[in-house]
């Protein structure tokens, strides 16, 4: 293992993020990775990168609400809670692109 190279629970630490949640970030290809054996290995470069691209400032409870209410207002009655997520997602990020 290279000195700038951390282990998934290291990346997980460093990030203040589940293992499991680097994991997911290396499968979809957020994360590059190599596998030495049975472990995964990131470079500590681009931990820092996908972390650092993945602050926000969070939602205060009346930013959420509002939020929230305006996706109810437009969805339509009878989509499943995937779509209701997926749009709350979607919201979400357009506000928090103009809030950075």
């Amino acid at each position: 293992m290279a000195r700038d190279e951390l282990d998934i629970r290291a990346a997980a630490r460093l990030t203040g993020r589940s293992t499991e949640t680097v994991r997911r970030w290396v499968w979809s290809g957020r994360l590059r990775a190599r596998k030495l054996g049975k472990r995964l290995f990131v470079l500590r470069s681009d931990v820092e990168a996908l972390a650092g691209s993945q602050q926000t400032k969070p939602l205060s409870l009346t930013e959420w609400r509002a939020s929230a209410s305006k996706i109810l207002r437009r969805s339509a009655a009878g989509k499943s809670a995937s779509d209701l997520v997926l749009a709350d997602r979607r919201e979400r990020s357009g506000e928090l692109d103009a809030r950075r």
